[in-house]
């Protein structure tokens, strides 16, 4: 049975040698694998690309990912026929959030070298259609992070689970969301982020908060009842609510 396998395998390869661009041939190779080990995780293509660019501070070597930028767009395929709605809720949560991560990537990769996100598509990088129409829609980063994120499971965590490749962003996991795993880094993403004086500074008569805090403010007011008390939730440190409240300057240089 192995031979079998294996022999269909280095047929329809070597047919996508023939006929197909090597970004194809990589897209066939997944999809044999993924039919001959069913269980194969729909993400591990992209959690080996996170481990192997991406480091435990999460900054990205663009450099060295742009060697693998047909291995990316070959997992972003992968995912275009999937029907979301049809998987589990903590599987569509850790989908759209891998798609968008992988998404902003391969936006940057695609204009590489840059010294900012914001420099692509004049600044209105989120607003265009991705080149993959998932189960046939097409849709922007923005409508990633809106509709089928916020709007859908109302988490202000998400926040912190999502990058824009950013300096001041949260960090970019390493690992790859699964939905085994998506609860438990979406509170451990938003404890470091809390946490991390680079993004938030505490002190006894006034704190510094991230600009994510005053642009979604209404997000955490929904959801906590306050932006602080969102905060408190996760701090180290308790903030009394009777402090000054600042926000940093948020920087959009690259995070590589």
């Amino acid at each position: 049975m192995k031979k079998t396998y294996l022999f269909l395998i280095i047929m329809l390869l070597g047919c996508a040698v023939l006929n197909s661009a090597p970004a194809k041939i990589l897209i066939y190779e997944q999809q044999i694998f993924a039919q001959i080990n069913p269980k194969l995780p729909i993400h591990t293509a992209y959690n080996l690309l996170l481990q192997k660019h991406v480091n435990s501070n999460g900054k990205v070597n663009y450099k060295g990912f742009k060697k693998d930028i047909l291995k990316l767009q070959s997992y972003l395929n992968s995912l275009k026929s999937i029907n979301v709605n049809a998987l589990p809720q903590n599987e569509q949560l850790a989908f759209w959030i891998n798609v968008y991560n992988a998404s902003t990537i391969d936006q940057v990769l695609r204009n590489y070298p840059c010294a900012s996100i914001k420099e692509i598509e004049n600044g209105k990088v989120w607003d265009k259609p991705l080149p993959y129409p998932f189960y046939g829609e097409k849709i922007s980063l923005n409508d990633i992070e809106h509709q089928k994120l916020l709007q859908q499971f109302n988490d202000p965590r998400i926040h912190f689970a999502i990058n824009c490749a950013a300096v001041s962003c949260p960090k970019l996991s390493n690992i790859a969301f699964t939905g085994q795993n998506v609860q438990q880094l979406l509170n451990s993403q938003t404890i470091l982020f809390i946490n991390n004086p680079i993004y938030n500074n505490f002190d006894d008569k006034k704190i510094m908060l991230s600009q994510i805090f005053n642009w979604y403010k209404t997000d955490f007011v929904k959801s906590d009842g306050s932006v602080l008390a969102f905060v408190n939730k996760y701090a180290k440190t308790k903030i009394n609510e009777s402090v000054t409240l600042m926000y940093m300057n948020y920087n959009w240089n690259l995070n590589d």
